[in-house]
């Protein structure tokens, strides 16, 4: 069988009608044979007895029986032709034809219902057989689609994830601002007010820019960092007075560096790091997130620390991973997504991220970025 099913229908139908026609002549060889044997013999009985007892005696019953014979061999070939050849089809349709349609009935049912994980197999090589073949490839070309197009809508959901979660910590800045702005009511100076305006209008051009950047990407992933140059000590001011709105008197900032020496990075990248960074730390903390910038040769080190429980086993191995919560947790209004976009950024940067646990206690997380131009 395996031969007739890698031929053509039109091939394997002529091997099927071959021993068909055989079978059939043999059959009806034997048949003519044996109603002409059986019509003689009682022809010989016919004429004998006829011959002895008289001819009227027993020519009804003789002659009858060998004419009825006579006939049965021409009603019997036909319908033995005909039942050889009914048989040969059912065979033929069963093994050659049935299988591949049962395929693609069944393909196309699955298909129909948005079932795509599945193979179009077929046993046979014929016609039918490479119809299933290119049922396999159009289910491979949908799939392909379909499994492209739920990456897009994921990754587009991610994206907005991303930018919800990174738009909370400059609100929470200018909120910060705000509320400071409320409490002093008018015992601010002029030049205090002054001050306050131009630190909220650049967090104000800070997320303008940003946007504008996030909005012209589909995916995370196309981030381009706008490297300019950079005072160390201008980035660190920016860096401790954002963290000091966002933090309060439980941020506790250091650095190490020539605050002269130019950092050639994207600043608004690095702030959105340490934000995220600190704001993770934030929200695990019980009283201080410890922040340090140190300058290194060819890279800058923002190394946040806090006092609270520290970083799992899992969470070290995880923890930058898009929307991981350790299953311990209780806040399930955490995205998961702060470690992941610094872990993102850091890598745009030319840099890494590093999860472990303070000597002290507590979570420490270190993010490294090129400075070089």
């Amino acid at each position: 069988m395996d031969k007739i099913k890698k031929r053509t229908l039109a091939s394997a139908l002529l091997v099927y009608l071959v021993p068909c026609v055989i079978v059939c002549a043999a059959g009806g060889f034997i048949i003519e044979a044996v109603s002409s044997y059986l019509q003689m013999w009682f022809l010989n009985v016919f004429y004998g007895n006829s011959a002895m007892y008289g001819k009227d005696a027993l020519a009804g019953k003789f002659y009858l029986i060998s004419e009825l014979c006579y006939y049965l061999r021409i009603v019997l070939v036909p319908l033995w032709a005909g039942a050889c050849l009914w048989v040969t089809a059912h065979i033929f349709i069963r093994r050659e034809i049935q299988p591949p349609v049962d395929t693609l009935v069944e393909a196309s049912d699955r298909i129909r219902s948005d079932e795509l994980d599945f193979r179009v197999e077929c046993p046979t090589d014929n016609e039918l057989g490479r119809l299933c073949g290119s049922f396999e490839d159009m289910r491979c070309s949908l799939y392909d689609s379909n499994y492209s197009l739920w990456k897009a809508l994921e990754e587009r959901k991610r994206l907005n994830s991303a930018f919800a979660h990174d738009l909370r910590t400059p609100i929470t800045v200018l909120s910060g601002y705000t509320e400071l702005i409320e409490q002093c009511g008018g015992r601010l100076s002029p030049e205090k007010q002054a001050e306050m305006l131009t630190k909220m209008a650049g967090q104000v051009e800070r997320l303008k820019s940003y946007t504008e950047k996030m909005s012209g990407v589909n995916k995370l992933e196309d981030i381009i960092p706008d490297v300019k140059p950079v005072p160390f000590a201008e980035l660190c001011r920016h860096i401790s007075e954002s963290g000091g709105l966002l933090c309060g008197e439980k941020l506790v900032f250091g650095s190490d560096g020539d605050g002269e020496r130019l950092v050639y990075t994207d600043s608004e990248l690095v702030m959105e790091v340490f934000l995220n960074l600190v704001s993770n730390a934030l929200h695990y903390t019980k009283t201080f997130v410890r922040c340090s910038a140190e300058l290194g040769e060819s890279s800058l080190k923002i190394i946040v620390t806090d006092d609270g429980c520290g970083f799992s086993e899992d969470a070290m191995r995880q923890a930058w991973k898009p929307f991981y919560r350790d299953e311990s947790e209780e806040d399930k209004t955490h995205f998961g997504l702060g470690l992941y976009i610094c872990w993102l950024l850091c890598r745009k940067l030319g840099g890494s991220i590093t999860i472990d646990n303070a000597p002290s206690g507590g979570g420490m997380v270190t993010a490294e970025v090129n400075i070089l131009k």
